[in-house]
């Protein structure tokens, strides 16, 4: 929450956002979530309900099998993020096994989960009330209907790449399988990256740069802020078009943003790849499971440091 009075220079922000960009790990690890749409079994054209889940998400509450994180999103999609592996085949394993445990107590209380990047056919509506969640709507629909969409009534395939080797060839053969990967498994149009191209461009375009570090601090420091927290139960949208940058060197009425406000800040920067010490994918659309698991292996054995990543990395530069 913002502080009465100014503690931190931009200066200031830029180091600490450059010290979260890259974090590396030796071995590095992998990790995947796995996000579905959600439907009544028995009516396609309904959207559930939080009390339609509630009984799922108390029964797995900490218990899938491999231990992933089960959340919901806005619009009743629910995702699970499988802890950090050594190993790919290990991350696949743990995802698929956790995605098994959840369909069958989905399909035991009358939800089926669909792997699907855009639902086209029901309304955006939010079944979640959050003070986040409220702001981030009302920021959005400032500038028309494709963030909404993007909360309620998309899913994604997300694979997280722990960097090793030099971050900057990390970094670039990033975009480059981004990219490549986004495009090849997209949707008819329109399609989810139809609607992400419609969002505030400050959040969801490319962050380049050569160095992941400077090119990240950089890139939030001249995004807009979405939201301001004023407490857990509110938070102010900012529809001023304030960057961060503005905000570090002016302050508002809410205040001046402290570093608790910065790292939230970064969560709602919605980049191709986002640097959060690992780098993580976000250009996919949700897959079946008859295709998830190799698009995701195929995305690691480019990203890690070996023959395939400089294999990739002299085509791009032809």
């Amino acid at each position: 929450m913002p502080s009465p009075s100014r503690n931190l220079t931009a200066g200031d922000a830029f180091a600490l956002v450059r010290d979260l960009a890259v974090q590396p790990t030796s071995p590095p690890r992998v990790g995947i979530e796995l996000e579905w749409l959600t439907y009544p079994a028995d009516d396609h054209s309904r959207r559930v309900s939080l009390a339609d889940l509630e009984p799922v998400l108390t029964r797995l509450d900490g218990r899938l099998p491999c231990h992933s994180a089960l959340t919901v999103e806005p619009g009743g999609q629910v995702e699970i993020s499988t802890t950090p592996f050594d190993a790919v085949s290990d991350a696949i394993d743990a995802a698929r096994t956790d995605a098994a445990a959840l369909r069958a107590a989905m399909a035991d209380h009358g939800i089926e989960m669909v792997a699907a990047g855009l639902d086209r056919e029901r309304v955006p509506q939010r079944i979640l009330d959050t003070a986040r969640y409220r702001a981030m709507q009302a920021y959005f629909d400032a500038s028309g209907w494709a963030g909404r969409t993007m909360m309620c009534n998309t899913a994604s395939l997300q694979i997280n790449v722990g960097i090793d080797g030099d971050p900057a060839d990390a970094w670039r053969a990033a975009h480059v399988v981004a990219d490549a990967l986004g495009r090849q498994h997209a949707g008819p149009c329109p399609n989810r990256t139809d609607v992400w191209a419609r969002i505030d461009p400050s959040r969801t375009s490319a962050v380049g740069g050569v160095d992941p570090r400077d090119a990240w601090a950089t890139y939030a420091l001249n995004a807009r802020v979405m939201f301001i927290r004023t407490s857990d139960e509110d938070c102010i949208p900012v529809a001023d078009g304030m960057t961060l940058c503005d905000w570090l060197e002016r302050g508002s009425d809410a205040g001046w943003p402290t570093e608790a406000d910065i790292r939230e800040h970064l969560t709602t920067l919605f980049p191709p790849v986002r640097p959060k010490g690992f780098l993580e994918l976000r250009t996919l659309d949700a897959l079946d499971d008859d295709r998830w698991p190799a698009v995701t292996e195929m995305a690691v054995s480019l990203l890690l440091d070996g023959p395939a990543r400089r294999e990739l990395l002299e085509h791009a530069c032809r």
